[in-house]
């Protein structure tokens, strides 16, 4: 069981993220706390495998990670940023710093970045000169847990853009939509009305398209691509062999 501790001081903005993490494993303990838990004298007892820490600027960075790895000594932080001047590798970080994710960032990065960590990876995105449409809190959408299967929908143009930007066809793309949603991988045969075998089979071609090894970081190179990650209603297509074509 994974153990997150959230150290963000804006009480909606953490409980937003407390439940966007419910999603991310079914064995995820969570706990939520503000800046006044990095004063305390006392360690925290018992393990943490990963701090969410909010850091406001880069030059608070240094103080508050160093506070966060004294009081709880996690084995792995990543960063909720809101500055525009966060690092791009590990060099000159405090060690257990393995990444940052936007506070703007849409909830299917933040998880995607938050289980890449969690596996071991590291999270430093490329800055993007566009700012996201919507800040992570106004896009926040209470979560249950298990989920209920279901094709969330999207623009026909939006999705055909997307699956063509990665440079996958559209059924791959389809299974890495249920792949980003934490679904297994009978529950994806399920929902494409396929085998599991043949959903193993476009996983792995999925994965060597994108040139990863994992669904977590398959997730996290669409999404670094630009991907939303929508369910595609593609017409004109009727299998993969067109797509392919």
């Amino acid at each position: 069981m994974a153990i997150i501790t959230v150290i963000e001081p804006h009480p909606l903005l953490r409980l937003g993220i407390l439940q966007l993490l419910t999603d991310v494993s079914p064995v995820t303990e969570t706990h939520g706390k503000d800046y006044s838990c990095l004063e305390q004298d006392t360690p925290e007892p018992g393990n943490c495998d990963l701090v969410m820490l909010s850091v406001s600027s880069f030059e608070q960075l240094h103080h508050l990670a160093s506070q966060a790895e004294r009081v709880f000594g996690p084995k792995a932080m990543l960063l909720l940023s809101e500055a525009d001047d966060m690092p791009h590798t590990a060099q000159g970080l405090p060690p257990s710093v393995r990444g940052y994710v936007a506070k703007d960032a849409s909830p299917e990065v933040l998880q995607a970045s938050v289980r890449l960590v969690l596996a071991g990876g590291t999270c430093f995105p490329m800055r993007s000169g566009t700012p996201a449409n919507q800040p992570l809190l106004s896009r926040f959408q209470p979560v249950k847990w298990p989920p209920v299967p279901e094709k969330p929908k999207v623009a026909a143009n939006s999705a055909s853009t997307e699956y063509e930007m990665l440079g996958i066809t559209p059924r791959q793309y389809e299974v890495l939509v249920l792949l980003a949603r934490g679904y297994p991988m009978k529950t994806v045969g399920r929902c494409l009305n396929i085998s599991v075998a043949t959903a193993k089979a476009h996983t792995e071609t999925l994965y060597q398209r994108l040139d990863v090894h994992n669904r977590n970081a398959a997730v996290y190179e669409a999404v670094s691509r630009g991907a939303t990650l929508g369910w595609p209603t593609i017409t004109g297509v009727g299998d993969d062999q067109k797509a392919e074509a």
